[in-house]
């Protein structure tokens, strides 16, 4: 997972180096790249330990302020069920959403945003439980020039089969692309 993280930032770098800004911040028609980190607090309903979760997103804006974007994160927790004899769980998480940036053409730019999601945990290394969710996030984005920013967020996921609300706290960085 290290060796994937490293190698999304050295991309991710290399772009910033070759592209000259073409854009100013949030735009109709622009792709962006988020790579970034977070810890999510599970629901106790889940019976598994907190973790940390690396992620991408890729988002295109369809106006100055709406958006859509789609996340991707990987973790490996911890088991609480004391008859488990595989402790170790596997997760994905997974989210399509719709954005509304409220401020476009500012240095700090807020936004929400909302959609649907799955969270699939591994928990035996074989048989996948794979649960929906509505999501729902606040953050803001501190443009650092006209393409590049740092993102933080909170999002609340919840998943409607058996009530458990996780809690994901992120931040990342997002550079802009002009199409």
């Amino acid at each position: 997972m290290k060796k994937s993280l490293c190698a999304a930032l050295s991309g991710l770098s290399f772009l910033v180096l070759v592209n000259q800004p073409a854009i100013a911040f949030n735009k109709a028609g622009n792709v962006s790249l988020n790579i970034g980190a977070g810890y999510d607090y599970f629901s106790d309903k889940r019976r598994i330990e907190n973790s940390g979760i690396p992620f991408g997103i890729i988002g295109y804006n369809l106006t100055d302020n709406w958006g859509v974007e789609g996340l991707l994160g990987f973790f490996h927790t911890r088991s609480h069920y004391p008859v488990t004899y595989n402790k170790d769980v596997s997760g994905t998480m997974f989210a399509v959403n719709a954005v509304y940036h409220f401020t476009p053409y500012q240095f700090i730019q807020p936004y929400l945003l909302a959609g649907p999601g799955v969270m699939g945990l591994n928990p035996n290394g074989t048989d996948a439980n794979n649960e929906g969710n509505i999501n729902a996030a606040a953050g803001a984005q501190l443009f650092i020039n006209d393409n590049i920013a740092f993102r933080f967020e909170a999002r609340d996921l919840y998943t409607f089969v058996g009530g458990k609300n996780d809690v994901f706290v992120s931040g990342g960085l997002t550079y802009l692309i002009a199409v």
